[in-house]
């Protein structure tokens, strides 16, 4: 069960820095890593078509899909997504899901740091968050994090990708990203039942 949280803790970690500012240019290597092995190991059927085509993007043109991510999420006109789970649950920022988030990062002991100008509830925050929670042994409140701010707002920020003209390499990512979101699901409802 271990290597499992472990497995779930390096998809959030590789999710996390896909959505975050600089992410792909800053961790494209470890992002590979896993892509690669969740393409020789997948975990849900289908994943690993998903996995290899964001590979090969990834391998060909990392600059590529950097600036796509940068049109994608940080310029706010054309093809903006919000990737803010409160954008999502009553369409504008710093709202509820952004203090659920505070809430448990106060009960794991984190503070976001100031120089970080993003809510917290951010999609790349987010992953991240749940990535160190469960590598920190806080099970529970990443089970609480996915519960009441990811699952319930995630379906909108995958659709907005998959309704974006520019977004290759985010549509591959958005596939993948629902799969997970449907085995973490399942995770809790059969594992931690």
């Amino acid at each position: 069960m271990e290597s499992l949280v472990e497995a779930r803790a390096a998809i959030y970690t590789v999710l996390g820095a896909l959505y975050r500012n600089e992410g792909v240019e800053n961790d494209s290597e470890a992002i590979l890593t896993v892509l690669r092995a969740v393409s020789e190991s997948p975990f849900a059927e289908g994943i690993n078509e998903y996995s290899d085509r964001m590979i090969n993007a990834l391998v060909e043109d990392k600059a590529a899909v950097a600036r796509e991510a940068h049109v994608l999420f940080n310029l706010p006109f054309g093809d903006f997504i919000n990737s803010s789970m409160s954008y999502y649950h009553d369409e504008r920022e710093l709202g509820m899901p952004t203090i659920m988030t505070k809430e448990i990062m106060c009960e794991a002991g984190y503070i976001k740091a100031d120089f970080v100008s993003v809510g917290e509830d951010e999609a790349g925050i987010l992953f991240g968050l749940s990535a160190r929670l469960l590598n920190d042994g806080h099970a529970d409140l990443q089970k609480k994090l996915f519960q009441e701010v990811i699952e319930p707002y995630i379906g909108g920020f995958i659709d907005a990708q998959f309704n974006r003209s520019r977004a290759d390499f985010y549509q591959e990512c958005a596939s993948f990203l629902a799969l997970f979101v449907a085995f973490e699901k399942s995770y809790f409802e059969f594992y931690l039942s």
